[in-house]
């Protein structure tokens, strides 16, 4: 079915009413806009399923209600960008969330699956993703496009049973809900903190940190220029330029047209806010210039990472699950650094939720000399206890 008028809306949102699990999936383009362009979106439960225009249709308010239903669980794959839209429709997070892409990690299924692979795993379908590059903010939408959307969620329900059911038998039913539990979190959809982009700029360790002032202020007004205006922030002065600037701390607009790389129609529009921007970067006080992060090194003593990639190889095998599922490198060197500087592990990523027992407190023993590894007459590693 495909939605375009608010009765139609209403009486499929009322049929949604019986199903405690929904299927959820959006269509829509982000190219040259820093929000999402929704152009599609796509739920299905018990008594059907439909791709509702939200191009069309001025209020999606019976659609939205029914995903902020604490009770009903929200079935995604790759759930994170469908997330940033519907979060930002509703005003809030719609939990409960189940993602098929975490859920399929979990069960040994590959990470970051494609959600084609995860049908034909699952239910031993080929589905053809021909709709990839499909601009569905353009309108009209053909037949074949609304079905390929609508097919995205109609096979997303017995995939999710298929996982779930595999879940459970591996005993991992509430390992989903830990990995996602962040969406539950406004703090996870709220817009970046504009002071804090300058970090993504390359080279800003070439700069003195008043200069590095300058830029945390110019990277700021940029940002808050690409909300305003919904679009890249590159495509109103690029990295580069903004580097530029921060380096040379312009005092007239006239010096910013010499720039490589800096409209001179941003000039005109932009010049004199960049000019403030200097100048208050300029201003502030010694004591509160910014402090990079230390340059991430090999920190830890030679061959501990190594050690506890050997013993995550170990785990992965017997759970049958990826390694970088259950730690990936950055995670293995954190947890090293921690434990070599004496911090608190409590808060280590690899000490929470069910992490903890499969790998967060082995990698402790291992590092307490508790355990060791052999290599069996096979070949293979595996731990022994050491007395």
């Amino acid at each position: 079915m495909y939605i375009t008028s608010s009765d139609q809306l209403k009486t499929f949102c009322e049929s949604l009413q019986s199903s405690d699990v929904l299927a959820v999936d959006t269509e829509f383009v982000r190219e040259r806009t820093y929000f999402h362009r929704i152009g599609l979106i796509q739920v299905g439960g018990k008594a059907g399923f439909a791709a509702i225009d939200p191009i069309i249709l001025n209020d999606l308010t019976p659609l939205l209600e029914i995903l902020k239903d604490p009770k009903k669980i929200k079935v995604f794959h790759a759930a994170r960008q469908d997330l940033e839209i519907l979060v930002r429709l509703c005003g809030q997070v719609i939990p409960p969330v189940f993602d098929t892409q975490v859920a399929a990690a979990l069960v040994g299924w590959g990470s970051q699956i494609s959600f084609a692979k995860l049908i034909q795993k699952a239910l031993g379908k080929h589905i053809h993703k021909s709709e990839t590059y499909t601009d569905w903010c353009r309108r009209p939408l053909s037949e074949n496009q609304i079905k390929y959307a609508i097919d995205d969620v109609r096979y997303l329900l017995p995939a999710y049973e298929k996982l779930l059911e595999r879940l459970v038998q591996l005993k991992r039913a509430d390992w989903v809900a830990g990995e996602v539990n962040n969406w539950e979190d406004p703090a996870t959809f709220a817009l970046p903190d504009p002071q804090t982009r300058f970090l993504k700029i390359k080279s800003l360790r070439s700069l003195s940190r008043r200069n590095l002032a300058v830029l945390r202020e110019l990277a700021a007004w940029r940002e808050k220029v690409a909300i305003a205006r919904d679009c890249l922030a590159k495509s109103i002065v690029r990295d580069e330029t903004l580097l530029e600037i921060a380096r040379k701390m312009p005092k007239e607009i006239k010096e910013l047209s010499t720039l490589r790389g800096f409209h001179h129609k941003e000039a005109g529009k932009s010049g004199a806010a960049i000019l403030k921007a200097v100048k208050k970067g300029n201003e502030v006080p010694e004591a509160d210039l910014p402090k990079l992060p230390e340059a991430d090194g090999y920190s830890t003593t030679r061959g501990i990472e190594e050690l506890l990639s050997a013993f995550v190889q170990i785990r992965s095998e017997e759970l049958k699950i990826e390694p970088s599922v259950l730690a990936d490198r950055k995670r293995i060197r954190c947890f090293a650094t921690h434990f070599g500087q004496k911090l608190n592990m409590d808060e280590n990523f690899l000490l929470q939720g069910w992490r903890k027992e499969c790998i967060g407190e082995p990698m402790l023993k291992l590092l307490n000399g508790e355990v060791g590894l052999k290599i069996n007459p096979s070949g293979q590693i595996a731990l022994i206890p050491i007395e």
